[in-house]
């Protein structure tokens, strides 16, 4: 296999918008770096990245029965998003199971949703040298929901290079946190992720945290609001409904892995 570089995955980015299924439209050469080159034929494109807890296959292809069958001749464990519903059960035969569904939820009014909200405390932002305490406590909440697997230290370094990480202490700890960006322009505010620390939990936190994030956002000026969550997350799905995120009727990702 061979090492992807820019220039390469840039050819293959291109080529994989005109096949018909693709699991690459939302990626960009920083998610895929790491990647080596199973495949990258007219209509079938194959990157495996060894280098996460479950090995990320990306994938572009006309047929998607050749994905299924390249997949059968790799061993160990593997993660793929953006699954075709009507293939779930092939790659159920090969091992693979649904680790999560998501859907977008969008606020198009951030600023009105903003001016409804109570005045919160000022907000506080996680520093570099606090990445190992919200890591310790991204990981205490792994699997609470499907998908959900806490982050790295460095993880929480990298997305703070550009982005912000809202987080919210008591006297002892850092008992909730929420990583925030503003894209497309600085015109829509990102969720990217929430975790209460389970001893917090049914405190209220999670309200707190969404609207430290809608305040974030409406102050740096976006003006609308997105975020993911599990179809099976329903806690976190009436959290999202009350700030107003509402599903936008858009198709779900669904991922499945191989352990």
């Amino acid at each position: 296999m061979i090492k992807i570089d820019k220039r390469r995955f840039d050819k293959i980015f291109d080529k994989a918008k005109k096949l018909k299924y693709s699991s690459m439209s939302y990626v960009d050469f920083d998610d895929c770096k790491k990647s080596e080159i199973i495949i990258d034929s007219d209509d079938l494109i194959l990157l495996y990245d060894k280098n996460k807890p479950q090995a990320m296959i990306y994938y572009a292809a006309n047929e998607f029965e050749s994905v299924i069958k390249t997949l059968a001749d790799i061993p160990g464990s593997l993660r793929l998003h953006f699954v075709p519903h009507e293939f779930t059960e092939h790659l159920k035969k090969l091992g693979f199971v649904e680790w999560g569904e998501y859907c977008d939820f969008w606020n198009n009014d951030l600023l009105t949703e903003a001016g409804r909200l109570n005045k919160t405390d000022s907000t506080k932002f996680l520093e570099l040298a606090g990445c190992d305490e919200v890591s310790a406590l991204s990981l205490k909440c792994r699997l609470q929901s499907r998908g959900f697997e806490g982050e790295t230290p460095e993880w929480f370094a990298e997305w703070m290079r550009e982005n912000k990480v809202i987080i919210l202490q008591d006297e002892i700890s850092i008992t909730g946190f929420c990583c925030v960006s503003i894209y497309n322009n600085r015109t829509t505010l990102w969720i990217r992720e929430l975790a209460v620390d389970p001893r917090c939990q049914g405190r209220g936190l999670g309200s707190k945290l969404m609207e430290h994030a809608i305040a974030y956002g409406a102050k740096n000026g976006a003006a609308k609001g997105f975020l993911s969550a599990d179809i099976l997350n329903k806690i976190a799905i009436g959290l999202y409904n009350k700030y107003g995120f509402l599903f936008g009727n858009s198709e779900t990702e669904l991922q499945m892995i191989k352990i």
